[in-house]
């Protein structure tokens, strides 16, 4: 498992395109381990699952001729579409209450935290 919270490199101009960008770096970070578990001799036939808080973002991630509004990314982002066509990644929405990653990157309640940590396997003591 890795994480990693910093600001983007880039000005978005909506919420899809934010979130299609941070998807952009989950996917080069799951393509990375993809590699490494390569390396380590396993044998990954089956595309890895990106959790999407955002239907519109998982919409672009999947759908190569699906421009709208996304037109103007820089071209650097639409690697994901490619590697989603490949079948190396495979994006999923998730509504924002499932996602774990939530507890690494926001102030939550108690009542969230344990959903959270719930969801990553980990119990409260």
């Amino acid at each position: 498992m890795s994480w990693s919270s910093r600001l983007q490199s880039v000005v978005s101009l909506s919420t899809t395109e934010a979130e299609y960008i941070a998807a952009v770096e989950a996917g080069k970070e799951i393509i990375w381990m993809r590699n490494l578990l390569t390396e380590f001799g396993s044998n990954l036939t089956s595309p890895s699952h990106l959790l999407i808080d955002n239907n519109s973002a998982v919409t672009v991630a999947k759908n190569p001729k699906h421009h709208g509004r996304m037109k103007h990314l820089d071209l650097r982002f639409h690697w994901l579409r490619d590697t989603v066509e490949a079948g190396l990644i495979s994006p999923i929405h998730i509504p924002t209450t499932l996602q774990a990653a939530n507890i690494f990157t926001k102030p939550l309640t108690h009542q969230k935290i344990d959903v959270c940590l719930d969801l990553l396997g980990l119990q409260k003591k």
